[in-house]
């Protein structure tokens, strides 16, 4: 018998004929009553690998943007905002059942509410809340800023704008990507690029400062956008979908320790997923920046942000991500005693010395 998986797999996997996150995205509709219309999704979401609890959180993240844009309507639109909670694990062996509530459209702005259900139970198990806005596009908002200059039109807003740069990591690899440690995973979805430093030990761990560390590397979705339909589109689901993306994993390196696959694999499970598109002119099928640091740490809950910039050095999204996790003891003994080396009391009485 096929199995949901066996069709994802066979439809778009096998098939080089199709945008993969377009495809894997897609869902069909079902009914509409009043203010909430169903959906039901073409393929399931996945692990990110075989064996793994649960489902791959960045799978839901996708497909819960696009069937909540399915149902605007309007081909200027785009989302800026996305609020979500993973509720309970998912599952590959069935597809994700959706009910989207229409809460608003305005001239400028469009909200939906998407609620995914799963199972014979019709189990509740991700929601999300995302708002679109009518052109989220810097570039045609200074072009027709422009126009109205030009046309002595009596001006009443300056599209003025500022971002944070990259951190330091960014101007240290960008010439140099092909450098870092490249692999593929998230069945054959997502690429990163690495710097070697991640899987290295610390120089001068300060265990006050790990909130202060900036981390960095490369990601990209693996995909063709110009199999698809709508590449703006397929270009904000790939990031959503690599959004969730190993950063979490290497927390390991914020406490000065190297990443290694065993010490990568601390318990954690994402509690909730909030994101800002701040630009629609991005290519995530290309290397996309990824700067990041962990804010806190307590009551076993991490909260990072995520920040995602084009290699000019453009701010596009912004994540921010609170998982729940435990840290074996054999790992923060380690970093205690890595702080200890350059910061307990005999090396401040040898520095004093010296």
């Amino acid at each position: 018998m096929t199995t949901p998986l066996d069709k994802l797999k066979n439809d778009v996997y096998n098939n080089d004929q199709v945008g993969k996150i377009e495809a894997k995205t897609s869902v069909r509709f079902i009914s509409e009553e009043g203010n909430r219309m169903i959906y039901e999704g073409n393929y399931p979401v996945e692990p990110f690998k075989e064996g793994a609890r649960g489902t791959y959180g960045g799978d839901f993240i996708a497909q819960g943007i696009n069937v909540a844009w399915e149902s605007i309507g309007r081909p200027d639109f785009q989302p800026h905002s996305v609020h979500s909670y993973f509720v309970k694990a998912g599952s590959h062996d069935s597809v994700l059942r959706w009910e989207v509530i229409k809460v608003s459209d305005s001239r400028n702005f469009s909200n939906r509410i998407a609620l995914a259900y799963q199972g014979h139970t019709n189990q509740l198990c991700f929601t999300l809340q995302c708002s679109f806005t009518k052109d989220n596009n810097l570039d045609k908002r200074d072009a027709d800023h422009q126009k109205l200059i030009a046309s002595g039109a009596d001006i009443k807003t300056v599209p003025f704008q500022f971002k944070r740069n990259p951190n330091p990591k960014f101007f240290k690899y960008k010439d140099s990507i092909d450098d870092l440690l490249y692999f593929e995973h998230t069945n054959g979805n997502i690429a990163h690029a690495v710097p070697r430093e991640i899987f290295s030990t610390t120089k001068n761990f300060d265990m006050n400062k790990i909130g202060d560390e900036e981390l960095g590397f490369y990601v990209k979705f693996l995909d063709d956008y110009n199999l698809g339909k709508d590449y703006i589109r397929q270009s904000f689901l790939g990031l959503a979908f690599a959004s969730d993306s190993l950063w979490l994993a290497t927390l390991v390196k914020a406490l000065g320790l190297p990443v290694t696959q065993k010490d990568a694999d601390f318990f954690r499970v994402s509690l909730d997923h909030t994101l800002y598109f701040h630009d629609l002119n991005f290519d995530s099928s290309t290397w996309i920046y990824v700067d990041y640091r962990f804010l806190s740490m307590g009551n076993n809950r991490i909260l990072a942000v995520i920040n995602f910039y084009t290699l000019d050095g453009k701010a596009i999204c912004t994540a921010v991500q609170e998982a729940y996790g435990f840290l074996p003891t054999e790992l923060v003994e380690k970093s205690k005693k890595l702080h200890d080396k350059y910061h307990g009391e005999k090396s401040r009485q040898l520095a004093a010395k010296l």
